[in-house]
Parts: C-alpha cells; structure tokens; sequence
C-alpha cells in the first residue's frame, strides 16, 4: 500500500513541478540564443522572447547587459520593433525598458511570444586579429530602477519573476572529425 500511494504522489507530482516552471526571457537570433557569426557592420536581428504558459503577460520590465562590453561600442542596436499588441514602452535595452501589451500576450501555441525586434550590428569581428575569440555575451537582466526581471499579467496587474537568459553572437567554429556511417552505428551498439 505504501508503494502504491508514494507512486501516485510521484506520478501526481511531476507534472506539477513541470508546470510550474519559471518563465523564461532571451534573445533568439534565428531562432537559438546564438546567430551564426555575423558580418561586421552588417544589420541582423535578435528577436526577445518570453516563454511561458502560465500568464496573460500584459507587461514587461528589463534591461539587456553585455558584461564584455558595458559602453555597448562593439555590440549596437540600431532599432527596436515591437508587435501590434505592444501599447506603450518606456527607456530603452540598455538602460531599463518597459513595454506594455494589449491584448495580453498569451503563450499560446507555441508557449513563447515576441516582446521586440532588435535591428544589431556588431562593430569588432568575432574573431581578433591575434586569434582570440570574442564572443558577445548578451545577458536579459532586471531594469535597473527596480532590480528586478518581471512581468505583470491579467487580469489585476500581479506581478510574476522571469528568469533571464544568456545568448550568445558568434558562433565557436568547431573542427568534425570525419566518420563513416558504419562508426556511428556502431556506437549505438
């Protein structure tokens, strides 16, 4: 009997658990949060998501870090674009933004959604002249102002944390070592 009441909580309380993940906020270049490698001084985009399905997210606050460069000189945003359901957004990515949305953003289908599109450009190759590899960490953070990374949801504005996300710019080439199909069964066996 014991066994068969610890196996219904475990079976009961799983999905709970998975349920109750935190949501989740990056930016997604192509959709992974790193792009392949970029063509200095050339626009891209990085689209921010939030990914969730728990809220009626009706607003957001946050600010993007770049710890390797924190005059934001060799990774620039040009330009931001929001959904139509965005209403109002105060500041900026670098130093604190907020955007609020109507109809609240829901998740639904996929359990993510666009809060914006950055137009980027990076102004230093990803790879140094001396051979070191430069990376562009971009960090999701909390807004400066506040100290927090959250988000409000419908109906009575109640507050929710976000956990943010790291991505990354550059891509790290990574030499293959060529194999037949045969080795690569054969290590299934």
């Amino acid at each position: 009997m014991k066994r068969v009441m610890f196996s219904l909580i475990i079976v009961l309380l799983i999905p709970g658990v998975l349920l109750a993940a935190e949501p989740t906020m990056g930016v997604y270049f192509n959709g992974f949060l790193r792009t392949s490698t970029p063509v200095l001084l050339t626009q891209f985009y990085g689209r921010l998501y939030i990914c969730q399905d728990s809220y009626y997210v009706t607003a957001v606050e946050y600010a993007l870090y770049t710890p390797s460069d924190p005059l934001h000189t060799q990774f620039v945003i040009i330009g931001v674009d929001y959904p139509d359901q965005q209403v109002l957004n105060l500041g900026d990515p670098w130093t604190g933004h907020s955007i609020t949305y109507y109809p609240p953003l829901t998740g639904y289908p996929t359990g993510c959604d666009r809060l914006c599109t950055y137009t980027c450009m990076i102004t230093v190759p990803c790879m140094f002249e001396e051979g070191g590899f430069y990376n562009y960490p971009l960090d999701v953070g909390p807004h400066p102002d506040t100290g927090m990374l959250r988000g409000t949801y419908s109906p009575n504005a109640q507050l929710f944390d976000i956990t943010g996300l790291r991505s990354l710019i550059c891509v790290i080439p990574v030499e293959a070592e060529e194999s037949s199909w045969g080795a690569i069964k054969s290590m299934s066996r």
